[in-house]
């Protein structure tokens, strides 16, 4: 049973907006269902210092931004949060690196947080394979900026059929690139599709 002293690790979804449309997430799975929802919403930095006081969870350690469903750099007020949280935990982000700009990927890696880049090809043609609309070069201006400002970077590779025999060649780059770790998870992602008989059918991604 979880207290308030035994807390440790929290994951928070900081919005309802993402930038890209990764088929098999929940925003595309159940697209019916949630997409009301979707697009509409940040958690403000005053309801957060609100619920989540310095000591309210007097063991935390760490608070993971995790991009379930959200992408959490689109929120306005991200550094300010990540300043906020920084004074009584440690950070990690896990992000698909797409958004923003150079100056706003350096200002995060002078606070020398982990993030987690989702880069799951080499190039434009393998990475939006399964991350659409996402842009590699994009991609990968921000990560060197993060990185080279002191940032701690892991490259996250998620192995689909279409691109696990591109892993070698990105553990490669990401340790070329100056990641700190190279991290791969293997696919349990699906997707629900409509037939021209109106039924659906659930099909698992490769």
């Amino acid at each position: 049973m979880w207290t308030l002293d035994t807390i440790e690790w929290i994951d928070i979804e900081l919005t309802s907006y993402c930038n890209i449309k990764c088929p098999g997430c929940l925003r595309q799975e159940m697209s019916n269902e949630v997409g009301p929802l979707l697009n509409k919403s940040y958690i403000p930095l005053k309801d957060l210092k609100k619920w989540i006081p310095p000591g309210y969870l007097p063991n935390l350690i760490d608070i993971n931004f995790c991009g379930s469903v959200d992408e959490p750099t689109t929120h306005p007020e991200f550094v300010d949060i990540v300043d906020y949280f920084l004074g009584f935990a440690n950070i990690n982000v896990a992000t698909n690196g797409s958004t923003r700009t150079i100056k706003f990927w350096k200002e995060l890696g002078n606070k020398q947080i982990s993030t987690f880049f989702g880069i799951d090809g080499i190039d434009q043609k393998s990475l939006e394979r399964y991350r659409i609309g996402s842009n590699f070069k994009k991609v990968q201006r921000h990560w060197r900026a993060f990185i080279k400002a002191g940032g701690n970077a892991t490259w996250q590779f998620i192995a689909f059929e279409h691109n696990k025999h591109l892993i070698e060649q990105a553990r490669q780059m990401s340790k070329d690139e100056g990641f700190n770790r190279f991290r791969i998870i293997h696919s349990h992602r699906k997707n629900i599709v409509t037939l021209p008989d109106g039924t659906k059918k659930t099909i698992y991604l490769k």
